[in-house]
């Protein structure tokens, strides 16, 4: 018994620290410039999880004007970092966990189009992706309330309990109105 009790601390140790290294390698962070500034369409924002290296990537389906195609142009796909970045798609039975609600609200205006979307993980916090085009690209943001102020999302790290379910998500991004990093944890 005392065994197996020593594997579980150290199992937690190991997933701690994952998770340490997950949140601060691919929270975009490192550069603060960069945390602030535009996405490429195809990852605008991404989710994390502790189980492995493996992400959900969010993109916008784009023209080459800059408009979105289709009802429903927010997408999200898995990149595989476990498999050397392979793109796969999300799995029906992923949906529930990283999939998006299939209502899309679209909203353009003479400079922007805006998507209005929610993850299906995390339904009463409502999601914006702002797509313009600047110095001949597009460039989108995802915008979320973080901490009870609006900010711009660059990822969503989600802690797995063992052995199933959610132990928390993590929101991080940063301030609109200064750039200030935020993090919230649901």
């Amino acid at each position: 018994m005392a065994a197996r009790s020593a594997f579980a601390a150290c199992r937690r140790v190991v997933y701690l620290v994952a998770a340490a290294i997950l949140t601060n390698a691919h929270s975009g962070f490192a550069d603060p410039a960069a945390a602030r500034g535009p996405r490429d369409p195809n990852s605008v924002f991404l989710v994390a999880k502790s189980e492995n290296k493996n992400q959900v990537h969010y993109g916008v389906r784009l023209d080459e004007a800059c408009n979105v195609v289709g009802g429903n142009p927010l997408y999200g796909y898995w990149r595989m970092l476990e498999k050397k970045g392979e793109i796969e798609p999300i799995l029906s039975r992923e949906i529930r966990a990283y999939g998006l609600n299939p209502v899309q609200r679209i909203e353009k205006t003479s400079d922007a189009t805006t998507i209005y979307a929610r993850l299906n993980a995390i339904p009463d916090r409502p999601l914006r992706v702002t797509i313009t085009r600047a110095s001949g690209r597009c460039e989108a943001q995802a915008t979320m309330t973080i901490g009870g102020e609006d900010a711009h999302l660059r990822l969503i790290y989600i802690r797995l309990a063992w052995p199933f379910g959610v132990d928390y998500i993590l929101l991080r991004g940063s301030r609109m109105a200064d750039g200030r990093s935020l993090e919230e944890k649901l």
